[in-house]
């Protein structure tokens, strides 16, 4: 199989400026997409609509308001329109949303900062907290995803430092159980495996709707219809593990560290909740893969990453088969996400083919060694 959406690459706007296409979201009609875009020519990112064949790089964003004020202070370096805006600023970090959402954001920030103990785990601070603004403190240090790609990183600092991970995530976990958290545990959103299928049928939704009669693009969705079925089964008719705090979109560029002797850093509470741990472990698994696929991991790195997640995971009890089940939902995720971008558009094509399911899954169960 080989087709994907034909999101162009480079798009121009109504001036003749090329604009790169970054990455791209589908929107309700076939063709149009929702773009993030840059051009050398300007710093940082825009974002952009592609609807009817013509493009509008917007000049701003008016269910953002907030990002008119905060942009001039920095560079903005991500913008989803409609959704969300992230503006870097020296050592700040305006996160910018829709005007009712930044309060929930700030408080899903400090619910998981209370329960993240300063050993193992250090948070963003905030800073402040306006009406479709989070404005936040940066964590020094790299993250694991920069140290993996990273040659002049030796070996052995990156085993370290994910073994640091493995070690703190399950502690973590174990004293957020303790009576003294259970009022800040139960204050997060529960998304139980029926949340999850529903955000993923979403996604699968919309990119069967691209792929609607085009004859390439058939056998493709056969596919994919099949296996949003398989993993609606496996998610909703297997006895699920208990729900612990989740982190809620858990991958290598949320973690960072520093030297041997500090505390690790985590970034982004915008989806923190409760969940099963296999959730937050297997979405990690599957964005090691996606990395040893774009050849930002080596095969021995990716090995060494992925053995310190199965750890946690056995170390956390949790059930083989739910966390089977989550990494096949990222799987699929991730292969109609990354289709509508350019750059790894082909890339996704695997996460997507029944031919890659079986090794894809197979190398991200808990049970390969």
């Amino acid at each position: 199989m080989s087709w994907h959406p034909p999101v162009p690459a480079v798009v121009p706007d109504a001036q003749e400026t090329l604009w790169q296409v970054i990455r791209a979201w589908p929107e309700k009609t076939a063709g149009d997409y929702t773009m993030e875009v840059f051009t050398p020519e300007r710093p940082g990112v825009r974002a952009a609509y592609l609807r009817s064949g013509q493009v509008e790089v917007l000049p701003k964003d008016r269910l953002l308001p907030a990002l008119v004020q905060v942009a001039p202070l920095g560079e903005v370096i991500v913008h989803r329109a409609r959704m969300r805006a992230v503006v870097r600023s020296g050592e700040l970090y305006f996160k910018v949303f829709r005007l009712n959402y930044s309060a929930e954001a700030a408080a899903r920030h400090a619910r998981m900062s209370k329960l993240l103990g300063a050993e193992d785990f250090r948070t963003p601070e905030v800073v402040s907290c306006t009406p479709g603004c989070l404005t936040l403190t940066g964590i020094p240090g790299r993250s694991l995803f920069e140290l993996g790609q990273d040659p002049e990183v030796s070996d052995a600092v990156f085993e370290k430092a994910w073994e640091k991970w493995s070690r703190g995530w399950v502690r973590q976990q174990s004293l957020a159980t303790a009576p003294a958290h259970r009022t800040t545990l139960e204050a997060l959103a529960p998304r139980t495996a029926a949340v999850e299928l529903e955000n993923l049928q979403r996604i699968v939704d919309l990119w069967l709707l691209h792929a609607h009669g085009i004859p390439a693009a058939q056998a493709q969705r056969l596919a994919v219809r099949a296996a949003a079925g398989q993993i609606a089964q496996q998610l909703l008719r297997t006895q699920p593990d208990p729900l612990v705090w989740s982190h809620g979109d858990l991958h290598d560029k949320q973690i960072f560290a520093q030297d041997s002797d500090a505390a690790l850093g985590l970034l982004d509470f915008d989806e923190a909740g409760r969940a099963e741990a296999a959730a937050d472990l297997a979405n990690l698994a599957m964005h090691l893969q996606l990395r040893l696929r774009q050849r930002r991991l080596t095969p021995e790195r990716y090995r060494t990453a992925r053995l310190q997640v199965i750890a946690a995971a056995e170390e956390l009890r949790v059930t083989p088969a739910r966390f089977d089940a989550y990494a096949n939902a990222t799987r699929l995720r991730l292969g109609c996400l990354y289709s509508f971008r350019p750059q790894w558009a082909t890339l996704a094509e695997d996460f997507l083919s029944p031919e890659e399911e079986q090794t894809l899954s197979a190398d991200t169960s808990m049970t390969k060694v």
